[in-house]
């Protein structure tokens, strides 16, 4: 293939233009190379022409590279410094190789051996491969009558309580209040699936983005003198400020009162704490009998088998990473990190061994379950079989 090819390919690829064959095309190549210092010139070429949406963090693309390059487990481990526009091309050149060997997988049988009883890299079943998630939900009222929220319903209207409920877009509700709330708030939820997230504005114009496997309870117009909404599993919210109505956020075992800020909560039934994460402002967190207050970049976190409460400085980068599209992971266990990505992937896990390593990566949130495995298989550390909505992992 003459080295032009291979760049309009190589271009093609990351400006998500490729057509199937011409991925197959590129993939053969990659798979076929004898040169790996041409192959890396080839993709750093064509990625120096492309601006990624998403940058990774110095410190997570550093680790990153020292895991996929490293050639010898006893060599030094200490983390790869480059400058950051060059190690995102070499990230984007390992990604890129990962993605497309996925296409040409039987070209990888032919030449890598594969350890006894661990799959090759990324073995994959002649089934469907698991999309990513997308904007979906329900909306049960008040009354008990359930609307399921999908690209057909937009521009749906709903007037109740005289507040006036309208499915703007495909992953938007918004409450606009008509006139002053009645003395006895009915109160509607909004319910997101496995592989599903939404966004609701409330009648005050607080918003509040829902991850996947989780449910917002709220008045559908907040009554004078508080605001309170209940949460199962994790959300981000951007709250109104409104010093006469503190804006309660109510999580089993746990409370947030905010009277305007910027901050996610986290309170899945599987994890084993309840975490709320300040981004900007100042909320109180109310849990184990202590009352904490957080200043941005703080994170609250109470233990369920401890009931205890306690803060710690974290990266709120990664905290509200599902909200701007992506996946983080900055030396996590593979367990954690399935948990997020199978709730996405609307998936169901099994381990055929423990790995006690703690990864580093960072995945586009919209790449399909295919592309996600591979990218965390380019650590060398972890490999996956899928079966369609059922992944396999082997250390």
């Amino acid at each position: 293939m003459s080295e032009g090819r291979i760049q309009y390919l190589t271009a093609r690829f990351f400006q998500q233009q490729c057509t199937p064959a011409e991925r197959e095309e590129l993939a053969r190549w990659i798979a076929l190379s004898a040169d790996d210092a041409a192959l890396q010139q080839v993709l750093e070429r064509a990625w120096a022409t492309y601006e990624p949406a998403v940058q990774l963090s110095h410190d997570v693309s550093s680790r990153m590279l020292e895991n996929i390059f490293r050639k010898d487990e006893a060599t030094e481990k200490v983390a790869v410094v480059r400058p950051f526009r060059r190690v995102w091309r070499y990230v984007a050149a390992a990604m890129l190789a990962g993605m497309l060997l996925l296409s040409g997988y039987w070209l990888l049988q032919q030449h890598q051996p594969v350890k006894p009883g661990v799959p090759a890299p990324l073995a994959v079943a002649k089934v469907p491969v698991p999309p990513p998630g997308g904007n979906k939900a329900t909306l049960t009222m008040a009354d008990g009558t359930v609307i399921t929220l999908d690209s057909t319903m937009n521009g749906m209207v709903v007037q109740q309580q005289q507040v006036r409920i309208t499915k703007s877009d495909s992953g938007l509700v918004v409450y606009q209040q008509l006139v002053a709330p009645d003395a006895t708030p009915a109160y509607n939820t909004l319910t997101v699936p496995r592989g599903g997230q939404f966004k609701v504005i409330l009648s005050d114009g607080s918003q509040v983005w829902l991850n996947a496997m989780s449910s917002l309870r709220y008045p559908v117009v907040f009554s004078k003198g508080n605001r309170e909404v209940e949460l199962s599993g994790e959300g981000y919210f951007e709250v109104v400020a409104g010093a006469a109505q503190p804006f309660h956020v109510k999580v089993k075992g746990m409370e947030v009162v905010v009277l305007g800020t910027g901050f996610n909560v986290a309170a899945y039934p599987e994890e084993t704490a309840v975490t709320a994460t300040l981004l900007t402002g100042k909320i109180q967190v109310i849990g184990g009998g202590k009352h904490l207050s957080l200043i941005p970049g703080l994170q609250a976190s109470l233990n369920k088998q401890t009931n205890e409460l306690t803060k710690t400085m974290v990266n709120t980068n990664e905290t509200i990473a599902w909200k701007n599209g992506r996946f983080i992971f900055n030396g996590v266990p593979i367990k954690e990190i399935m948990r997020q990505l199978c709730r996405w992937y609307d998936m169901d896990v099994t381990y055929a061994g423990v790995s006690d390593e703690r990864f580093y990566a960072e995945i586009p949130r919209f790449a399909n379950a295919a592309e996600a495995f591979s990218i965390l298989e380019l650590t060398g550390k972890i490999h996956f079989r899928l079966n369609g909505r059922h992944a396999t992992v082997y250390p």
